[in-house]
Parts: C-alpha cells; sequence; structure tokens
C-alpha cells in the first residue's frame, strides 16, 4: 500500500498526507487558468513535494473540457482550481454547473483581489475555498488540505453530521450536532444542523429556534439566514422572509437573484418606489458583471495575441481595460502589462506609460510595474526618467534583481545609462546565468568604470 513519505517526514502540522491520500484514492487535480506561474506552482506540490504521478494533475483550457472530464466521470473525486475569469461567462452558472454534473467535486476560486462581498457571493454559490493570488507552496497546501477534508476533530464531526443531514438520516445527525455543542457549545455550524435535522423531522418550530441560535453565534453567517428566509416562504409569512432577505443582502449584496426576491415582496407590499430602487440596483450589478465578463474574454484574446500579433494584443488589452471605466484595480495589473508590452514591440513607448500610469494610479506602489515603465522609458531614451522609476521600483520592492537574470541586468542597463553604477545589478545577473556571455562582458566593462563600487549606489 503506497503511504507518504517526505524527505525528513512530515510533521504532525503537515497537510500533505491528506492531499497524499487523496489522489492515491482516485482523486485528481484540474485547473482551469492562464496563469502559467500558478500551474507551476500546483506541478512543484504534486510533482515534487508529493511525488505524486503526472496522472494526477489534468490541465485544460476550456471550461468545456472540463465539463467533458466530469461528464466521463460523474462518480469521481475533483479538486478544481478555477480562475475568476477564465471561464469567461457567470462564474456562479459555472459552478452550479461543476457541481450539478459531478457532485463529488470541489471548487478552488483562483482569484487576484476579491473583496468580502465578492467572497460571500462565490461562497454561495458553490465555491468551496478562495485562493488570492499570490500564494507560498506552504499556504496553497494547506488550502489544498482543507478543501479535500476537514483539519481537526470539530471540523470531522461536522462533516460527518452534513453526510447524516445528506443521508436523511435525522437522529444520527441530532446525536451528532449534541456532539460538536458538547466540545464547542456556541458552535453555529452546530446549531445548524441541529436546525436542518429538525427541518427534515417537519419540527418547524425547534428548526427556527436552532437557526436563531446560528445566527446569534455567527451574525455574518449566511446559511442560517438563509434557512430562515426559506422557513418563511414556505409558512408564508412575508414579512419575516423580508427581514432575513434583507439581511443576507447586507451580508452579499451582489446576488441580484436575491435582489429581484426582495424587489418582488415590496411591491407586493405597496412599495413601488422601494421596487423600483431594488431593482435598478439589480441591474447595475449585472452590468458590472457583463462589463466584467468581456473585459477578462478580451484580456485572454490579448494573452494569445501577445507573442504573435503585437498590435492585436495592445487592441484587446485596451478594450479590456476600457471596459473597467472607473473601476481599474490591482487585478488589472496582468492585462496593462500585456499591454505595455504590446505597444513597446511596435514603438510606441509613450502609449505604454500612458497605460501604465492609469493602474499606477490606483496600484502606485507595485515593483513590476514600475519596472515596466522604467523600460518603457528607457526604450524612449528618456535614462532620467528610467532611473527614477527604477529606483521607485527598488524601493517597493528590493529583492526585484533576484526575480530574473533579464530583470537584473536591465535594472544594471538603466542606471549605467543613467549615469550610476549598475554594477551590483549585472553582477546579479551573472550570478543567475554564469554562462550568459553578455551579463559577464557587461560585468567587466561597469567594474571597469567604477571601480572598487560593487555595493549598491
Amino acid at each position: 500500500m503506497d503511504t507518504f513519505m517526505a524527505a525528513s517526514g512530515p510533521g504532525k502540522d503537515s497537510y500533505a498526507p491528506t492531499i497524499f491520500d487523496f489522489a492515491m484514492a482516485g482523486g485528481k487535480f484540474v485547473s482551469l487558468t492562464s496563469d502559467a506561474g500558478f500551474v507551476e506552482l500546483i506541478k512543484a506540490v504534486l510533482y515534487q513535494v508529493l511525488g505524486l504521478s503526472k496522472k494526477s494533475f489534468v490541465q485544460l483550457s476550456r471550461l468545456e473540457d472540463i465539463y467533458h472530464l466530469l461528464r466521463k466521470d460523474s462518480e469521481g473525486r475533483y479538486v478544481i482550481c478555477l480562475e475568476r475569469t477564465a471561464a469567461g461567462v457567470n462564474m456562479a452558472q459555472v459552478m452550479e454547473g461543476i457541481v450539478h454534473i459531478c457532485p463529488g467535486a470541489k471548487i478552488i476560486v483562483l482569484t487576484q483581489e476579491v473583496d468580502k462581498f465578492s467572497t460571500a457571493l462565490l461562497v454561495e454559490h458553490g465555491a468551496h475555498n478562495i485562493i488570492t493570488k499570490p500564494i507560498s507552496i506552504a499556504s496553497f497546501t494547506e488550502k489544498l488540505a482543507f478543501t479535500i477534508a476537514p483539519q481537526g476533530k470539530l471540523s470531522r464531526l461536522i462533516e460527518k453530521g452534513k453526510k447524516f443531514l445528506d443521508a436523511g438520516n435525522w437522529g444520527d445527525a441530532l446525536m451528532v450536532a449534541e456532539e460538536i455543542l458538547e466540545q464547542k457549545h456556541d458552535s453555529a455550524a452546530g446549531f445548524m444542523i441541529k436546525g436542518d435535522a429538525y427541518k427534515g423531522l417537519e419540527q418547524v418550530g425547534r428548526a427556527e429556534e436552532m437557526y436563531l441560535r446560528a445566527i446569534n453565534s455567527a451574525e455574518l453567517y449566511i446559511t442560517p439566514l438563509k434557512r430562515l428566509a426559506e422557513l418563511y416562504e414556505q409558512s408564508g409569512d412575508r414579512d419575516k422572509q423580508l427581514i432575513f432577505l434583507r439581511r443576507l443582502n447586507e451580508i452579499s449584496p451582489l446576488n441580484t437573484q436575491r435582489i429581484l426576491q426582495i424587489g418582488e415582496l415590496e411591491i407586493s407590499r405597496g412599495n413601488a418606489g422601494r421596487a423600483e430602487e431594488i431593482f435598478d440596483q439589480a441591474l447595475d450589478i449585472a452590468q458590472r458583471e457583463a462589463a466584467g465578463m468581456i473585459s477578462a474574454l478580451s484580456s485572454r484574446i490579448a494573452d494569445i495575441c501577445v507573442n504573435l500579433n503585437p498590435d492585436l494584443a495592445a487592441r484587446y488589452s485596451k478594450k479590456a481595460l476600457d471596459m473597467k471605466g472607473g473601476e481599474i484595480s490591482a487585478a488589472d495589473i496582468a492585462t496593462v502589462n500585456v499591454l505595455g508590452i504590446s505597444l513597446r514591440k511596435q514603438g510606441k513607448w509613450r502609449e505604454a506609460i500612458a497605460e501604465y500610469s492609469r493602474v499606477l494610479a490606483v496600484v502606485p506602489h507595485h515593483a513590476g510595474l514600475l519596472y515596466n515603465m522604467a523600460l518603457a522609458y528607457s526604450e524612449g531614451r528618456e535614462s532620467a526618467k528610467a532611473l527614477e522609476m527604477v529606483r521607485r521600483a527598488l524601493e517597493c520592492d528590493p529583492n526585484l534583481p533576484a526575480s530574473g537574470k533579464n530583470v537584473a541586468f536591465n535594472i544594471g542597463t538603466i542606471f549605467q545609462k543613467g549615469g550610476q553604477n549598475g554594477t551590483p545589478y549585472f553582477k546579479k545577473a551573472y550570478e543567475q546565468d554564469p554562462n550568459d556571455q553578455r551579463f559577464w562582458e557587461a560585468l567587466k566593462r561597469s567594474q571597469t568604470m567604477h571601480p572598487g563600487q560593487d555595493q549598491n549606489p
């Protein structure tokens, strides 16, 4: 029988055995992302850290491929790392579709930036975990383990209770809930399991009591609020239903279906003005979602074109950013980098700087953007401005030269063109690749120009 063995053996807090056992039991890992760096991170964890077979990981590029894979093995166990923008369509529909085809699938949503409202909506629609990139190998391993199986005795009891509920074993679920509450007297999950069990037994009053206790234990816990809204809808108590739908909307205000439900209740109460405000809110959200999807699709097209047709890449990258209007954020850094590179390849360095500036106005301390702006100024022979930008980049990230040999070389070149000492950066480039003659020649030339000055200026 296969067992997990690390070089020094996993520590008691290691999450690796959970992932290893999942794979040995036939579980598979799937990714749908255009982020090559993240794919390499997955491979590093699965192949290098865990020593798993390459059959354990499936890398896909289209949403249709995920559906096809799951339809062939609808009883399988999968952990799917799904880029929030990769599908180019409504994420709620995608996640609901995945779980409908393969109930055993677990979904990890990948994103560069997420606010609390977006997080709430993703969880509501079926995300089992959310990863905000970039992420370390250790943190990714932990996320995988928690997605696969609960860690710790209390979490395992909660999972056991949920399985009893799914099977309709209401009495067993109640006993597990009591055990949970013995370990943690104010466990919202324990109260939820009791509430669902009582609801299954058609003891509506007791179910209501348990859901209310769950809310008191965890005010931002969405599930008991949803259960109560459903309970009051079934009993015909529209006033209480509206109260809990409003509370849900305060926590997760991006759910358009719920907003429409609130509007319907308001208009049935004769509050036409209030209903109109709510319906307008739903339309605003839908318009932002549509713009976001078009932006994501344009960005993917730009990624495809960047090395083959810089002009097309620039046009689609610009379209992606323009669709965001005044809502450009850190999540758009990859898009503006593609646009900047595409423009610079066409000699349009001024236009590239204008686009970098658009995102830097929102994310002013991003070393990568400042570095790319420095390159654009350098290509335009604006040596002083290039030096200013690269110094700002180094202030934001002193380890920037270690991120790549060409990065270090380019920084050294900018310092040299700006009349400063580039030796430490050429040295860093040479250390990363001693076989590249360019780095050796640049280092020797700089050392001759600045003898005994290997330290940062």
